[in-house]
């Protein structure tokens, strides 16, 4: 539960603890209120003329009697029993606390009543105490309704028991409502999480999405130039040809010249020129060759490592894109318990 003082506003809606104490009041005929730490929340029950019109219309009379009310729940609860006591004002009242994990959070408090025939100077004197007119206020107490002690107990016994139910059933609906809420901001916390985790995850499948795309165009350019050596081996075997021919058709010049006697001699040279020229063209070619047989040798694997790299990528795919729809279908499962 969340680490906050409780108040009794929290375990008892304001409506309801009215109306369970106008209840109170309404059976016993005497007056009834609820107080926090702080003072009262609710409104009086069954207030006597005394009390609201001149007991409380006092400024230093209000206060007295706060402090009171305040005092009787304190004593209450330091005896874990009603308090029975006389008030500032010389009626009887009485308090019980409504205690929740150990602490006193608030009381009710009962009475304003008399348990016999009003000692009428004594009231004179606390209405001098508090700026009130004396006579008018002595007017005022004969007007309080005069109760056995018996009736006084049985009342406070049956606040005292009210009170012990606003403990336990107001505490236990607080302790849920703040779990409740504890949950649900876990719930919110791991749905962010997934939120987060579902967003990396589009990210790589995007990226692996294009690598693929990448990796494609390269296959496409190994086998544009794959076409193109074989294209060349073809060049090359063309000019290998013509290499071949030239050297034939050197020898063939050099035995005619030969045939021919001195005046060939110029002729000759000129063989001997293309033969050494076919010769250094073969010689070249060769070496072309064996070059672009390198070249097709790492154009194929290059080819295979794309081939492979291609199927470990589509591989990967197909695992993000399961990996990403069980994230979504677990945050969907974590919105409908939230919501629950």
């Amino acid at each position: 539960m969340a680490n906050k003082e409780i108040t009794l506003l929290d375990v008892i809606d304001r409506a309801q603890l009215q109306s369970l104490q106008d209840a109170f009041a309404k059976a016993t005929g005497m007056a009834a209120l609820a107080t926090d730490k702080n003072g009262p929340v609710t409104q009086l029950s069954c207030p006597t003329d005394f009390c609201m019109n001149y007991t409380r219309k006092s400024s230093v009379g209000c206060e007295r009697c706060n402090l009171c009310n305040l005092k009787g729940g304190e004593q209450a609860s330091k005896t874990g029993r009603p308090a029975v006591y006389y008030c500032h004002g010389g009626l009887v009242d009485f308090a019980s606390p409504i205690i929740v994990n150990g602490e006193q959070i608030g009381s009710l408090i009962g009475g304003q009543v008399l348990t016999e025939e009003p000692d009428l100077d004594k009231f004179r004197a606390i209405a001098k105490e508090i700026d009130v007119d004396p006579d008018e206020y002595v007017e005022a107490v004969k007007k309080v309704p005069i109760v056995s002690e018996e009736k006084v107990n049985n009342a406070a016994e049956l606040l005292f028991k009210m009170a012990q139910a606003l403990s336990q059933v107001g505490y236990e609906k607080y302790r849920i409502t703040e779990e409740h809420k504890d949950t649900s901001a876990m719930f919110d916390e791991v749905h962010e999480d997934y939120k987060d985790i579902n967003a990396k995850v589009e990210e790589v499948n995007t990226t692996i999405a294009a690598l693929s795309t990448e990796f494609d165009l390269l296959r496409e350019k190994a086998a544009e130039s794959a076409k193109a050596v074989a294209q060349t081996d073809s060049i090359l075997k063309y000019i290998q040809n013509v290499a071949t021919q030239m050297t034939l058709l050197g020898f063939n010049a050099s035995i005619e010249a030969k045939h021919v006697g001195e005046a060939g001699a110029g002729f000759n040279v000129i063989a001997q020129e293309v033969r050494q020229l076919a010769e250094q063209t073969s010689n070249q070619t060769r070496s072309i060759e064996d070059v672009l047989g390198s070249v097709r040798s790492s154009i194929s694997a290059i080819d295979k490592e794309i081939a492979t790299a291609v199927s470990k990528i589509e591989a990967n795919v197909a695992t993000v894109k399961e990996l990403s729809d069980k994230i979504a279908a677990t945050s969907a499962k974590i919105d409908n318990i939230s919501k629950a």
